[in-house]
């Protein structure tokens, strides 16, 4: 079974207003990025979520918007 020993997630994060979502980052093997995000029903969630909460991190610490909410950003799907 192949190993993938690069960090695939890079960043991951909740938007103010949007508590059922975590809007992530991810590394394509080709260098990009592209940043996803998953409602609390995927399977993704659950695993981002429990990592998010080991380091501590519960949402977006004040009432302005996180920067990277301009962006573009994509569902993820299975």
């Amino acid at each position: 079974m192949p190993v993938i020993s690069d960090r695939v997630v890079l960043r991951a994060w909740r938007h103010k207003n949007e508590p059922d979502k975590i809007h992530f980052v991810v590394a394509r093997a080709d260098g990009s990025s592209r940043r996803l995000w998953v409602g609390e029903d995927h399977f993704l969630y659950e695993i981002l979520n429990s990592h998010l909460l080991a380091i501590g991190y519960t949402g977006p610490a004040n009432g302005q918007n996180d920067p990277e909410e301009a962006l573009d950003d994509t569902e993820a799907t299975h």
